[in-house]
């Protein structure tokens, strides 16, 4: 897939630099976070501000914005819909347009907003977490074999 190999490349050129483990994984746990996020185009721009303000891996933060790729949004978003929808108690809304002018289009998706924003925040907040987990345990082990060798 397209995306894991960015990822793993990026991790592999933050691995090999003297970034602290935590900075590492919450670089990445942000980069998370943000690739879940509805403002699509937004997502590298706000993961790098983030990692900057709070002295974190950049590098890792642009890796981890593609684990929510083009390939999967539709899904995840989708998904996210879904729960927040349901979270929010508010039934599904199929979306209806009696004409495919812009004013039209967004009135008809003005339903969607909250619940999407709800679900793609829970969704992210909850990868974010493990993703930290994940590359932290994976940055000790990995600084600790070049220590030993």
């Amino acid at each position: 897939m397209l995306g894991w190999g960015k990822i793993r490349d990026k991790l592999r050129e933050a691995f090999s630099g003297e970034m602290d483990e935590k900075a590492l994984a919450a670089g990445f746990a942000v980069g998370v976070f943000f690739s879940f996020s509805p403002l699509v185009s937004l997502h590298t721009v706000l993961a790098l501000l983030v990692a900057l303000i709070f002295r974190l891996s950049k590098i890792a933060a642009a890796a981890g914005v593609w684990v929510n790729n083009p390939y999967t949004m539709p899904f995840v978003f989708y998904g996210c819909l879904r729960l927040g929808e349901w979270m929010l108690g508010s039934g599904f809304h199929p979306l209806a347009c009696e004409r495919w002018t812009l004013d039209a289009i967004l009135r008809a998706a003005m339903p969607c907003i909250a619940p999407l924003m709800l679900g793609t925040t829970v969704v992210g907040l909850i990868a974010a977490v493990v993703a930290y987990g994940i590359v932290y345990r994976i940055a000790v082990r990995v600084k600790s074999a070049r220590r030993n060798t």
